[in-house]
């Protein structure tokens, strides 16, 4: 009796399987067609593709005076521009150049200073390349790039260097634009 009875559920089962199969079956890809990414053109369109333009860097010779030294303290903004030359040579006396370096491939404890300027532009875009340079200098941990740590540059530059030292340092700084 029970072989009977379960033989009557047969066709339903049956019919279930098959419904099942038709379902999925209907939702499968067809495998004779192509596959194509929405962005790309029809199989046989005779479109090149051209890759996306990539968006340049900010060029610190785009900016004024003005937007270069904009958010500097008075004290500083009024000696600017300082000497670059100078500027190098405190950063061999200060040991600047012990974690910062001028090889844009060479990893280092600081951020490297190759294309400087360049970068300055982007960094804190709320305030001008100068005044982030001079931040970086007398309160580091404000800002620390991505990568690096808070609390490895040492934070008394600002006591250290005389307001000019610092307005040389700055100059320096910006003539390094990665040419």
């Amino acid at each position: 009796m029970v072989r009977l009875a379960s033989l009557r559920y047969a066709p339903v089962a049956l019919a279930g399987i098959v419904f099942l199969a038709l379902v999925v079956g209907a939702c499968a890809p067809d495998p004779s067609t192509t596959l194509i990414s929405p962005d790309m053109p029809p199989e046989g369109a005779e479109e090149e593709f051209v890759p996306p333009t990539p968006t340049p860097l900010p060029d610190i010779t785009q900016l004024t005076e003005e937007e270069i030294y904009a958010g500097l303290p008075e004290e500083i903004a009024a000696l600017m521009p300082g000497d670059p030359a100078r500027g190098a040579e405190l950063a061999q006396l200060n040991g600047c150049v012990g974690c910062h370096s001028l090889d844009p491939n060479q990893t280092a404890i600081a951020p490297s200073w190759a294309n400087m300027a360049n970068l300055a532009v982007t960094r804190k875009p709320d305030m001008g390349p100068a005044a982030y340079l001079y931040e970086s200098i007398v309160d580091p941990d404000v800002y620390v790039v991505d990568g690096y740590s808070a609390g490895i540059m040492p934070s008394n530059f600002g006591e250290i260097l005389t307001p000019q030292d610092l307005a040389d340092l700055i100059a320096y700084l910006l003539t390094l634009r990665g040419e």
